[in-house]
């Protein structure tokens, strides 16, 4: 049994299967996302490099100064994150936070969910408390700023925090009631008001459906709604966006801390880290509002079959024993359930001094590959990192296999999480 297992294992190594990236899938889904885990930790995030992941703007402020690709502190699946930065004193997208309207196909509705962390002593302002909140959704001449929205230039509607971080959604739209957006508070369902917590993820979710025209007028059938950690917190209707084609066009990145007075300025230096980022016109491709994203992690150590790894007591975090592999030495974990064909983050707790090892990872004794990752050299055994891939996975119950195909490396974990 062992035997055969090897075999189908050892083949798996010479023909490992590339995962398809985003800008591959983007052809045939609707579904776009981004988990930051593809650039170089320690990096801006700029435009080419947004690019790269197949999304695509016009402009940016504050994207090639004020981002970071964090695989050193915090993330909410992978081993990285996108950090963006609102410095003490600063306000407005030219000096605090960033913006990129990143283009999407039109379309009538979208859903764009992401996770947030705000830091753990993030300064809501001053005197004066606002700011925009990562991305939402826009059109045409994405109407905002004071703008009047008057059905040809466009509507936006992003995420903001409220004094002591009140979480609020805040839009433009035809006959906003002032200068600026109109704003509404989100709420759990018992009607108390939700706040942002400091140094913890939460998921948000906003949905914008664009109204009808009828003969050039607008038909107040325009729709939002918000949901927080999966939980429907706003829902407003009878909106007038547009009299016009306009549609959505954009996830709009658009973050920073402001208000038009210094008053509204971070009183500390602050940060927010994104993460798992997803736009599509479907709801069933957000798995955040179909009752989570299935997730599991396995202990390396607990593996149901074996091929010449050991085991011994390991110094990362949370202790525990790790695994170590050699060339040719693998692990299979049997009767593993996964509910749904999806695409998943398979994600390796590893130390290595190498810099030349590879593991891949299999199903069902070989007879599906699901590709191969090259680890990087983490400084030494004792330094640990989590690096990962994305892979397609068919619904059932399976044996996961992981094979060393150039060893010296030890696992404490990995760990598969739905993307979609």
């Amino acid at each position: 049994m062992r035997r055969t297992v090897l075999v189908a294992l050892l083949l798996i190594a010479a023909a490992a299967v590339p995962a398809v990236t985003p800008a591959a899938s983007a052809a045939t889904s609707s579904l776009r996302y981004n988990t930051f885990e593809r650039p170089e930790r320690g990096t801006a995030y700029t435009l080419g490099a947004w690019a790269q992941d197949g999304w695509t703007a016009p402009w940016e402020q504050g994207m090639s100064t004020r981002t970071w690709i964090d695989g050193y502190n915090f993330s909410h699946t992978g081993g990285k994150s996108l950090r963006v930065f609102y410095p003490k004193g600063k306000i407005g997208p030219a000096d605090s936070g960033a913006q990129a309207p990143l283009q999407l196909t039109r379309g009538r509705e979208y859903y764009l969910s992401y996770w947030v962390r705000f830091s753990s002593d993030f300064s809501w302002g001053t005197t004066e408390f606002a700011g925009k909140v990562g991305l939402g959704l826009a059109g045409g001449g994405s109407c905002s700023g004071g703008q009047v929205c008057d059905g040809t230039n466009g509507f936006s509607s992003r995420m903001i925090w409220r004094s002591g971080g009140k979480a609020a959604i805040y839009y433009y739209h035809m006959g906003h009631a002032g200068q600026y957006g109109d704003f509404v508070d989100l709420t759990r369902p018992d009607g108390s008001l939700i706040y942002y917590p400091r140094g913890q993820w939460v998921n948000l979710v906003q949905r914008l459906r664009v109204n009808t025209v009828t003969a050039g007028s607008a038909n107040a059938d325009g729709e939002i709604d918000i949901w927080y950690n999966g939980v429907q917190a706003a829902s407003i209707r009878g909106l007038r966006f547009v009299t016009n084609a306009d549609q959505v066009d954009k996830a709009y990145f658009s973050s920073f801390a402001g208000g038009a007075t210094a008053s509204f300025a971070p009183a500390n230096d602050s940060w927010i880290w994104y993460d798992d980022l997803k736009v599509s016109n479907a709801r069933g491709d957000i798995c955040e509002l179909s009752g989570g994203c299935h997730t599991r992690t396995f202990q390396a150590e607990a593996y149901t079959l074996m091929n010449g790894v050991t085991t011994a007591a390991t110094s990362d975090t949370g202790g525990g024993q790790a695994t170590a592999f050699d060339t040719g030495d693998w692990i299979a974990f049997g009767n593993v359930n996964v509910p749904k064909p999806a695409r998943y983050l398979v994600e390796y707790r590893i130390a290595t001094a190498a810099s030349n090892a590879r593991l891949s990872l299999d199903i069902n004794a070989g007879a599906t590959p699901l590709g191969e990752v090259t680890l990087p050299n983490t400084g030494g055994t004792t330094q640990w990192r989590t690096v990962s891939r994305e892979v397609e996975v068919p619904a059932g119950t399976h044996q996961f296999g992981l094979y060393a195909s150039t060893g010296g490396f030890s696992v404490n974990w990995w760990k598969l999480t739905q993307i979609a």
